[in-house]
């Protein structure tokens, strides 16, 4: 999406890339979504929520490192690259880990796609002078009913100190929404910023291994393997790359209505693959958000609409 005038033609030449960044982002959030699976049979075989966060780091970051020190940084300054990699890198996933030592795992099937699909369209309008678009004012109420029929029941569930967990789920779900603002107010391509994210946060992994410890990884490391493999390279490596390159190609609000597809599908897998229950109200509820998720992404802007100069920078190739 490179060299876009103020007024776009009648052959629009951002539709490819939107639906190839689209294509990409929903492979993301199958990535992403198979995060439930796995991690709920890593669980159940001896790991807990840290061994997975340091199998994510300990495999995906010094790939990341490798292709960020070919790369570069492409003029990014270092506490930049420390502000993207603390929002979606792995302090992110040790607040999510946080969040539910008070709230049951199905709060964060709502509360953390829903905190990320709320706070991008408005952090995209004060930080890029982004106005949400018909199509994303339209997909996020379709969203946020999907998501409340999945696991809207379960915010009614749980014990005194749930509200903290909450809080925490939603913080971050905001923490992913400015992820992706800054990553475009900055002009970050995707594929550096996946980059920058799993080469900086290396860094806990001795801090990890300090506190924590190997964990369960040395008596269970069958699952050890099957862990990393997924975490660190499919849902860590490959599909952090897909959604940052979408984000970057689509923008933060039309990016921001990916993630609530992850539970959706999180729900279709489990099963699929598990064989868990699934509930008539729910089943609608997949469909509703994926219903909105395609109005939100693939909505035409308005053929006349005027392109903010913070948005108009390549998605690189």
């Amino acid at each position: 999406m490179q060299g876009e005038a103020c007024c776009a033609p009648m052959t629009d030449p951002r539709e490819k890339p939107d639906r190839a960044a689209i294509i990409g982002g929903v492979l993301a959030m199958m990535m992403f979504s198979g995060n439930f699976v796995s991690s709920r049979h890593g669980l159940g075989n001896g790991l807990s929520v840290a061994d997975l966060v340091l199998l994510r780091y300990i495999v995906a970051g010094p790939l990341f490192l490798v292709l960020l020190l070919r790369i570069g940084m492409g003029g990014l300054a270092i506490w930049r690259g420390v502000v993207l990699a603390v929002l979606g890198g792995a302090p992110y996933f040790l607040l999510t880990a946080a969040a539910l030592e008070f709230a049951p795992a199905t709060h964060a099937a709502v509360l953390n796609p829903g905190g990320t699909m709320v706070c991008a369209p408005i952090l995209g309008w004060l930080i890029l002078r982004d106005r949400p678009g018909l199509g994303v004012r339209l997909g996020l109420p379709i969203l946020g009913a999907g998501l409340l029929m999945i696991g809207g029941a379960s915010l009614l569930e749980g014990g005194d100190r749930t509200w903290i967990g909450d809080l925490l789920l939603f913080w971050s779900g905001f923490n992913w929404a400015l992820y992706g603002v800054l990553m475009r107010r900055w002009r970050v391509s995707g594929l550096r910023t996946a980059c920058i994210m799993g080469a900086f946060s290396l860094a806990w992994v001795p801090v990890h291994l300090a506190v924590f410890g190997l964990g369960g990884v040395p008596q269970n490391p069958g699952e050890a393997v099957i862990q990393a493999s997924y975490q660190g390279l499919v849902a860590g490596g490959l599909g952090v790359i897909l959604y940052s390159r979408a984000v970057a190609a689509l923008g933060p609000a039309r990016g921001a209505l990916l993630p609530p597809l992850v539970p959706a599908l999180g729900t279709f897998w489990a099963w699929l693959i598990l064989g868990e229950e699934v509930t008539p109200l729910q089943a609608a509820g997949m469909v509703t958000v994926i219903a909105g998720m395609l109005v939100g992404a693939l909505w035409r802007r308005e053929t006349h609409e005027t392109i903010p100069r913070a948005s108009r920078h390549s998605a690189e190739t």
